[in-house]
């Protein structure tokens, strides 16, 4: 059996060997520092359903969702961003349309207020008050400059101007409009 240096060869092509590994191993380490950091802050979860599939990022020790994008049959995307678990800003985008969003303030508990262009118009044309259980409290609509409280009667939507309530209408340019009183 051949030696080197009193050692035998094979022991010093095994310890040359575990040398080269172990450097190839802190290289990689090196290089993706990040990638190992990331990986065990962060968790991707693919998610299959009949219509719908998506993908949640959410952070390992507090398991809450960051951000998250599902698609529906049909081509709706609907992406969302999360803040300590709780929505913060969403995006509904459709092919040949424009994308409708919401974006929501939150307060103590679940009490928030969401902010949303229904019809995407570009521009907030709804809110929606809910109180700390989580509970809508106040719904609200942009028409003539102004917002204008929205109260349901008869299962439809409307507003009152000048004394009269008037049902609300969604306009094909995304911005709310009413119907004209029926006068008999």
């Amino acid at each position: 059996m051949k030696k080197f240096r009193g050692i035998p060869v094979w022991a010093v092509v095994l310890i040359l060997l575990l040398l080269a590994n172990l450097g190839w191993m802190s290289w990689n380490v090196h290089q993706y520092a990040d990638r190992i950091v990331a990986a065990k802050l962060f968790r991707v979860k693919l998610l299959n359903t009949n219509d719908v599939s998506g993908v949640v990022f959410y952070e390992v020790k507090t398991k809450q969702p960051i951000w998250s994008r599902f698609r529906q049959e049909g081509g709706k995307v609907t992406e969302t961003s999360f803040y300590q678990g709780k929505e913060v800003f969403e995006i509904f985008v459709r092919s040949n349309r424009p994308p409708k969003y919401g974006v929501y303030f939150r307060g103590d508990g679940n009490s928030a207020m969401w902010w949303v262009d229904r019809g995407g118009s570009g521009s907030f044309t709804e809110r929606v008050t809910y109180d700390t259980e989580g509970v809508p409290r106040r719904h609200e609509v942009w028409y003539d400059d102004a917002w204008h409280r929205v109260e349901r009667r008869d299962e439809m939507n409307g507003v009152i101007m000048n004394g009269e309530w008037r049902r609300l209408r969604l306009g094909t340019n995304g911005v709310w409009t009413i119907e004209t009183p029926v006068r008999e």
